[in-house]
C-alpha cells in the first residue's frame, strides 16, 4: 500500500467527519444511535474539532502529492501521533464509559486501522528506518 493512498483515505474520512461536525454535529451524532443532543457548549466545541480535523484532511491531501515518504515524514509522524492516540482515547471510553453506545466500536476501528497503517508507513519509510537504527549524538 502506498503511502498516496493511505493519505488520501486519511484525507477523506477526515473531510467526511470533519465537515460533518462543523455544520452538524448534532446528525453525526445521532448517526451513532442512542447520543444526546450537545448543548451550546458542546456544539461549539465540535464545530472547532471539525475544523480542525477538516485542516488535518487537507494537510494529509496535500501530502498525498509528495513523490517521496522522506519529504513529508513529520506529517507522517504527526498523522501517527494523532491516531495512535485518539484509538487509546476511543478504546478506554468504550470499555469505561456507561453511556457511550456500541456503535462508538467504529472510532476505535477507524482510529486502530489508521494507527497501523501510519505505523507501517513509518517503519517503512527511510526517514523512519534511519532515525531508529542510528543513535544520533548531540
Amino acid at each position: 500500500m502506498t503511502h498516496r493512498l493511505i493519505f488520501r483515505c486519511a484525507a477523506f474520512v477526515g473531510l467526511v467527519f470533519g465537515v460533518m461536525l462543523m455544520f452538524t454535529p448534532d446528525a453525526l451524532l445521532a448517526a451513532y444511535g442512542g447520543a444526546e443532543s450537545l448543548n451550546h457548549v458542546g456544539r461549539y466545541m465540535a464545530m472547532l474539532f471539525g475544523a480542525a480535523v477538516t485542516g488535518f484532511a487537507v494537510m494529509n491531501w496535500a501530502a498525498s502529492s509528495a513523490p517521496d515518504i522522506v519529504e513529508i515524514h513529520y506529517v507522517l509522524i504527526g498523522n501517527l501521533v494523532t491516531f495512535t492516540l485518539g484509538f487509546v482515547i476511543a478504546l478506554y471510553r468504550q470499555l469505561m464509559g456507561d453511556s457511550v453506545p456500541d456503535t462508538a466500536w467504529f472510532n476505535v476501528a477507524i482510529n486502530l486501522a489508521f494507527a497501523g497503517l501510519f505505523f507501517y508507513l513509518y517503519m517503512s519509510s527511510p526517514a523512519g528506518y534511519r532515525l531508529h537504527s542510528t543513535s544520533r549524538h548531540a
